[in-house]
């Protein structure tokens, strides 16, 4: 069972720790509702748009100036994390990770250099062509050619499967091996529990097994059933 509160503590752990070990730059305070985990903005002048569709350099440089994200890597990344709960169960989740579209000057970042206004600076200059992704989870939603737990990447029509939805531990153990490796390599401790780490029950349907879909261990508690099967 997962409760919003239970769910707060998780990502609050995680991003207390790369915050304080210096793994993010900086993270924002962790925000809970009746059904919801997310982020507090730090200075949301727009409204926010949780765009569905390719996410753009403007998109980008509002997310970072509004501070609408869940931590900022020292690299101009941006990391997202939001879960919503219902009657005890993960329902939904959006993990999303925005690589920085430039290759920023690091030593104006070590100097303290505010992150918005060195990527302002580099606005017009040439971009760097790294794919956002994002882990999405919606029972709700699931039907064909959408998978109720999905991999995206590079394009909104790509949704690959996922056998379950994704713990945060999980997803930081992802972007952080894949995209981060020195840093990964020298939290190596941190990272080590992520296997361990469940949340929420086995979602792949029928035809999303006779495709290519990206699996892990779902510990014997959480695969009360799976769609469709």
């Amino acid at each position: 069972m997962s409760t919003v509160r239970a769910i707060a503590e998780q990502v609050r752990n995680a991003l207390d720790y790369v915050r304080d070990a210096e793994i993010a730059q900086f993270t924002t305070e962790v925000s809970m509702s009746a059904t919801a985990v997310a982020w507090h903005p730090l200075d949301r002048k727009g409204a926010f748009v949780e765009s569905f569709g390719h996410p753009t350099i403007d998109q980008y440089a509002t997310w970072l100036a509004n501070g609408d994200y869940s931590a900022l890597l020292y690299d101009g990344s941006l990391i997202q994390i939001s879960y919503w709960v219902e009657e005890g169960d993960v329902s939904r989740h959006r993990l999303a990770y925005f690589p920085c579209p430039y290759d920023l000057d690091l030593d104006l970042l070590k100097q303290g250099t505010p992150v918005a206004d060195i990527v302002e600076s580099y606005r017009g200059s040439e971009a760097v062509l790294r794919s956002p992704m994002r882990f999405d989870f919606d029972h709700e939603a699931a039907g064909p050619r959408h998978p109720a737990s999905h991999f995206t990447i590079n394009g909104t029509s790509c949704r690959i499967a996922c056998v379950a939805p994704l713990h945060v531990m999980r997803f930081l153990d992802f972007i952080f091996r894949q995209f981060h490796p020195q840093l990964h390599a020298a939290h190596r401790r941190f990272f080590a529990t992520a296997h361990a780490q469940h949340i929420g029950r086995r979602s792949l349907g029928d035809g999303d097994y006779r495709q290519l879909h990206l699996a892990w261990d779902v510990h014997a508690t959480a695969t009360g059933g799976t769609i469709g099967r």
